[in-house]
């Protein structure tokens, strides 16, 4: 009698073991409440400002086949998916989900975002991408066009979290990028998004990701209209728009000193912009002349000679640092945007504090640019930078670039390397002028800061075969051109070059 009680005991077990088991394996709940729901969608306005696809009369907004919204019933984040109204303004998704009393909806599906209620309703790791793919005929990249809704019911009105920057390059480009000119405003990201009084905000205050830019990129035909999604915020600092040619053969940029706002669900436009406009940057960028030094370096390229001048303080991510002692920030070779976007130091201590999205993982050969698998598929012999690939170049403007291999060998050979003791760096003078060099390191994986204050390494923008690039070198007592694995963090001082008659 007892070996039959434990008998089906046993087959209790394993039938209520076999009940929590979903059809592939994972387990779930006994009390599993989710149930095939249905909740019809509608847009906030009927202007170009809204959502991912227009009709042919550029003004109808649409939804797309594909489309799906993440749905939060109080017990998880539910993926819906478009059921019907594709080539409308009003459509249905279907998912699975718990009844609630409240349903918070994002558009499009986040999946690792959260929902947070209290007296306002919030959803964390809420990403506005800082690459966004370039839409034709003026349409808006979806994974950029965040709407967020609230509802005690089935029907779902979503409000818009971001507005628009509408641009028309009358030339062909590769990327356009959009700039805030202050290292501490932010344009994109992971952040958290409040539904407060039906105006959905988001915020990065908090977040471990974020950009100061915006980078548009794909076909982008000469003469078609194109919209940038970004968040609602107030650039105090000014801004700048550059526009990289399909060729690669040149960059524009204009810059402006004003300040600029953008508020949800309004569209701000640019204008038309020409390669003959009389708003384009020189061949100075970004960079004021009392900030560049001669030091009577010549250089001769493709048989022609250039003047090299040299900034006076090192690279970062919305353009020069402040003071030419400042470490400036670490870029991987080929990367136009550095992946540390925001640290701070205790004296030799580095603090990691915040990665741009997709980067965590910090300055490894998985993260750098051109890699596949275990080599990489772009820049395989000595070869330079293309300029959609130049940092100083894309974030400067004008003729400013990276270094030359050349111009590094020649800067050991024709100026005098002085160590600085007091500022832990290099003093590089000619006997008439001088820059400063930090010797700020560089950066191995996400947590390894390697000779800070005691040896500089700065970028060349030449490619060393397969694996490496050009770099230059120098500590208290030598300095010298050598070469490093492409995926470290190395600060970069840009140099612009101006030919001579």
């Amino acid at each position: 009698m007892k070996k039959h009680i434990q008998t089906w005991l046993l087959v209790a077990a394993i039938l209520t073991l076999v009940s929590c088991s979903s059809e592939n394996g994972e387990i779930v709940a006994d009390n599993e409440t989710n149930k095939l729901m249905t909740f019809t969608a509608t847009q906030e306005g009927d202007a170009v400002n809204t959502k991912t696809a227009l009709s042919s009369d550029g003004k109808t907004i649409q939804w797309e086949e594909g489309d799906k919204i993440s749905i939060f019933d109080g017990k998880g984040n539910q993926a819906f998916e478009l059921k019907t109204g594709a080539g409308t303004n009003s459509a249905t998704f279907e998912g699975k989900s718990s009844e609630a009393k409240t349903y918070t909806a994002i558009y499009p599906y986040q999946q690792n975002a959260t929902l947070s209620v209290g007296k306002v309703t919030k959803v964390t790791n809420v990403t506005l991408p800082a690459t966004q793919k370039a839409i034709e005929g003026g349409g808006f990249d979806p994974t950029a066009a965040l709407m967020m809704a609230q509802s005690n019911n089935t029907s779902l009105k979503f409000k818009n979290v971001v507005g628009y920057v509408k641009v028309k390059p009358n030339f062909a480009c590769s990327k356009i990028v959009l700039r805030s000119g202050s290292a501490s405003e932010y344009l994109a990201g992971t952040g958290t998004l409040t539904y407060n009084n039906d105006a959905p905000t988001l915020d990065f205050t908090t977040s471990n990701s974020k950009s100061h830019s915006i980078t548009l990129e794909g076909n982008i035909e000469s003469e078609k209209t194109y919209y940038i999604a970004v968040p609602t915020t107030k650039l105090t600092a000014g801004w700048t728009i550059s526009f990289t040619t399909s060729d690669g053969s040149n960059v524009y940029t204009r810059k402006s000193k004003k300040d600029i706002t953008f508020t949800r669900n309004k569209v701000i436009n640019l204008g038309e912009f020409n390669t003959n406009g009389g708003y384009w940057l020189d061949d100075n960028g970004i960079v004021p002349t009392s900030q560049q030094v001669d030091l009577g370096l010549e250089v001769t390229i493709d048989n022609k000679k250039y003047k090299v001048y040299f900034a006076k303080s090192n690279l970062t991510a919305t353009g020069l640092a402040a003071n030419e002692t400042d470490f400036g920030d670490y870029f991987a070779w080929a990367s136009t945007e550095p992946w540390l976007t925001s640290y701070t130091l205790t004296g030799s201590t580095i603090n990691f504090n915040i990665w741009k999205e997709g980067k965590s993982g910090g300055y490894t050969e998985s993260n750098a640019p051109y890699r596949e698998g275990s080599n990489y598929t772009k820049y395989t012999k000595e070869e330079t930078l293309e300029i959609f690939d130049d940092a100083a170049r894309q974030i400067l403007g004008g003729k400013w670039q990276v270094p030359t291999a050349h111009i590094l060998y020649e800067l050991c050979n024709q100026t005098k390397f002085t160590w600085s003791w007091s500022n832990n760096g290099m003093k590089i003078s000619n006997g008439t002028n001088s820059i400063f060099l930090p010797a700020a390191g560089y950066i191995i994986d996400n947590d390894q800061l390697t000779s800070i204050n005691v040896g500089g390494s700065y970028w060349s923008n030449m490619a060393n075969l397969t694996i490496d690039a050009f770099y230059l070198y120098f500590d208290q007592t030598s300095q010298k051109r050598s070469y490093s694995d492409r995926c470290y963090g190395l600060p970069i001082r840009p140099v612009r070059l101006v030919k001579v008659e």
